[in-house]
C-alpha cells in the first residue's frame, strides 16, 4: 500500500472547495496543497496516551507507579478517547526512568511481576486498544551483564557487543561531541576503571551503545524485540533510533530499521512501530521504510510558535517545508504528532502557563492529519521544564476517588495544587481543560476523515486565523484557530454544520471567534 502524492501542489483542488462552504471568506486561496487523496493510513484512526509509569498511578502506596496502578487507569485512557497505549521501560534498571535497561526479558519489582504485564497486555486488548512497548536498543546499563562481561577481558566472548577503543585513537573525539536536540552530553568516549580503552556511549557513560556491527548484537535485538510481540504487545516506540551506527554512518542506521522491521513483521506483520529521530525532515524521509511512522519534533515546536508569536505563517512554513521533503517518499508513512513527551517541556510551561493557550494546542494537534500521541498529564494542564525530572512530575488525581494513587517518588516543581487542577475536580467543571481534550478527541474519532483526509491551507482576511480544509472520501471540514488573545469577526459558510466552537456568538450571519479557540464546519462533498 502506497500514498499517492502524499503532498503536492494543486491549484485545482482548490477550485473544487465548494463555494457555498467559503464565498462568504473575502480572501481564501491556497497557500500549501497538501495530499491529492484521502490518505489510507498504516493503522487507522489511532490516538495514543503516553504513560510514564513511575509517576502516572500507585497501586501500594511505596509512591512509585506501577503496572497494577496502570491497569486500574484503563478505563479512563478508553473514557478520554485513547486507542492505544504507549508506555515507558518496565525493565529492571538502576535509573528512575529506565532507559538503561540491565535485563529485557525482566520486569522491574518496582512496577510489578511478569504477571501483572501478562495482565496488562489482556485487559488492554479487552478494551479494544493497543499496547506500545518503549524499547531501548541503542545502548544498555552498564550494568547489563553483556557489559560487564564485555568489560571484564579483551578476549571475552561479548567483548564486541560493544564498541571499544584504546585511548591513543579516540584521544581527539573524547570532548569534541557537542550537545544535540536530544542529549546534552558532551563525552562520548568513556574510560572503564584505570585501563587505556575506552568504550562509546553517546548519552553517558551509564549507557553504553550496542555494536550493531556485529551480528550476534543484532540476532539478541530482533529476539527481544519478538519476545514481546508475542506476549502480545502490538508495537514499539523505539528510543534513540538515529544513534544505531553514528551521524556518518546514517545509511547503516537505515538499512539496520528497515531488517528489524522486517524481522519484527515475520511475528506480527502489522506491527506499529514509531521512532525517535531528532533530525532534519530530509533525513527522517529515508527512514520510512524501516520506521513508518516517527514523531514530527519540527511541528511540536511550530505550533506554540504560531501560537505565542499569533502569527499562522509560524506553523505554515514549518509544515510546508516537512511536506515539501516527505512527498518525495515511495513508502507509506505516518505522520506522528506530539505537543510534548517525557523528555520535552510540558506544552503549557511553553504556552506561558495559559489554560486558553493550552487548550487552542490541542484543537491544532487534534484536527491535524496523523496519529496524535498526548503524553499523560497533558489533559489536565501539567507543568514542567527541564531537567527531565520535572516534565515526569506525579500525575494529579485527586479527590476522594483518588487518594493514595497520587505517586511521591519525587516532590513536584511545577504540577501543583493549585497551578494545576487535580483530574477528579476538573471532570466537574464543563470547561475545564480536560473536557476539551475529551471532547476533542470525541470529535476526532467519530469524524475519521480528519485524520486522513486532505489538508490545504487557506489564507484569510485576518492575518491571527490559521485556517485549513480537510477533505474526504465523503466529507469536507473547514477548522478555524484564532491564534490571538482578541476576538475575530468572520462571516459564516453556507450550508455548513458547526461541529465545535468555542465561545462564539452569532449575529446576521456572522459570528465572533473568541481568543484562543477553534471552529470546527462540516460540509458533506459534492
Amino acid at each position: 500500500m502506497k500514498f499517492k502524492g502524499r503532498y503536492s501542489m494543486s491549484k485545482a483542488s482548490l477550485q473544487k472547495i465548494n463555494c457555498s462552504l467559503l464565498y462568504l471568506f473575502i480572501i481564501a486561496f491556497v497557500l500549501l496543497g497538501c495530499p491529492t487523496d484521502a490518505q489510507p493510513k498504516i493503522h487507522d484512526h489511532v490516538i495514543v496516551y503516553e504513560v510514564f509509569i513511575q509517576s502516572f498511578c500507585d497501586s501500594n502506596g511505596d509512591g512509585i507507579g506501577d503496572l497494577p496502578g496502570l491497569i486500574s487507569k484503563l478505563d479512563y485512557i478508553k473514557d478520554l478517547g485513547a486507542t492505544a497505549i504507549w508506555i515507558s521501560p518496565v525493565h529492571p534498571s538502576p535509573s528512575y526512568h529506565k532507559y538503561d535497561v540491565i535485563d529485557y526479558y525482566a520486569i522491574h519489582p518496582d512496577y510489578g511481576t511478569m504477571a501483572d504485564m501478562d495482565r496488562l497486555i489482556k485487559e488492554v486488548h479487552q478494551r479494544g486498544m493497543e499496547l506500545l512497548l518503549d524499547l531501548v536498543i541503542n545502548h544498555t546499563s552498564s550494568e547489563h551483564p553483556w557489559f560487564i562481561q564485555s568489560a571484564s577481558s579483551s578476549d571475552n566472548p561479548y567483548r564486541d557487543y560493544y564498541v571499544w577503543k584504546d585511548y591513543q585513537t579516540v584521544q581527539d573525539e573524547i570532548n569534541k561531541k557537542t550537545t544535540t536536540f536530544d542529549s546534552d552530553n558532551l563525552t562520548q568516549w568513556h574510560k572503564w576503571k584505570e585501563g587505556e580503552e575506552h568504550y562509546y556511549g553517546f548519552f553517558w557513560k551509564g549507557m553504553p551503545d550496542l555494536n550493531f556491527d556485529n551480528p550476534k548484537v543484532r540476532k539478541e535485538v530482533y529476539k527481544i524485540g519478538k519476545y514481546w510481540l508475542e506476549k502480545g504487545i502490538d508495537g514499539f516506540r523505539l528510543d534513540a533510533a538515529r544513534h544505531i551506527f553514528p551521524d556518518d554512518r546514517f545509511d547503516d542506521t537505515r538499512q539496520f530499521w528497515e531488517e528489524f522491521r522486517s524481522e519484527m513483521a515475520s511475528v506480527k506483520p502489522d506491527v506499529l512501530l514509531v521512532g525517535e529521530v531528532w533530525s532534519d525532515p530530509g533525513a527522517l524521509v529515508t527512514l520510512f521504510k524501516g520506521l513508518p511512522s516517527l514523531f514530527n519534533f519540527e511541528l511540536t515546536k511550530a505550533i506554540p510558535d504560531c501560537i505565542n508569536g499569533s502569527n499562522p505563517m509560524e506553523f505554515i512554513d514549518s509544515y510546508a517545508h516537512i511536506d515539501s521533503v516527505y512527498r518525495t517518499s515511495t513508502a507509506p508513512f505516518e505522520d506522528a504528532l506530539l505537543l510534548c513527551n517525557h523528555d520535552m517541556n510540558r506544552i503549557r510551561s511553553r504556552l506561558d502557563g495559559d489554560i486558553a493557550k493550552s487548550k487552542l494546542a490541542a484543537s491544532i494537534l487534534l484536527t491535524l492529519p496523523g496519529t496524535p500521541y498526548i503524553y499523560n498529564g497533558e489533559e489536565i494542564g501539567m507543568l514542567g521544564m527541564k531537567p527531565d525530572e520535572n516534565n515526569r512530575e506525579p500525575f494529579l488525581w485527586g479527590g476522594a476517588a483518588g487518594a493514595g494513587e497520587d505517586t511521591h517518588w519525587m516532590k513536584p516543581k511545577y504540577s501543583v495544587v493549585p497551578d494545576v487542577t487535580p483530574l477528579e475536580l476538573q471532570k466537574a467543571d464543563p470547561n475545564s481543560i480536560y473536557n476539551y481534550y475529551k471532547k476533542w478527541i470525541s470529535l476526532r474519532r467519530d469524524h475519521p476523515e480528519i485524520a486522513s483526509g486532505k489538508l490545504e491551507f487557506l489564507k484569510m482576511e485576518s492575518p491571527v486565523i490559521l485556517a485549513y480544509t480537510l477533505s474526504g472520501a465523503s466529507e469536507k471540514y473547514l477548522v478555524l484557530h484564532n491564534l490571538s488573545a482578541n476576538s475575530v469577526t468572520i462571516s459564516i459558510p453556507d450550508k455548513s454544520k458547526i461541529l465545535s466552537y468555542d465561545k462564539i456568538i452569532i449575529t446576521d450571519n456572522k459570528f465572533n471567534i473568541e481568543a484562543y479557540s477553534t471552529i470546527l464546519f462540516q460540509n458533506k462533498q459534492d
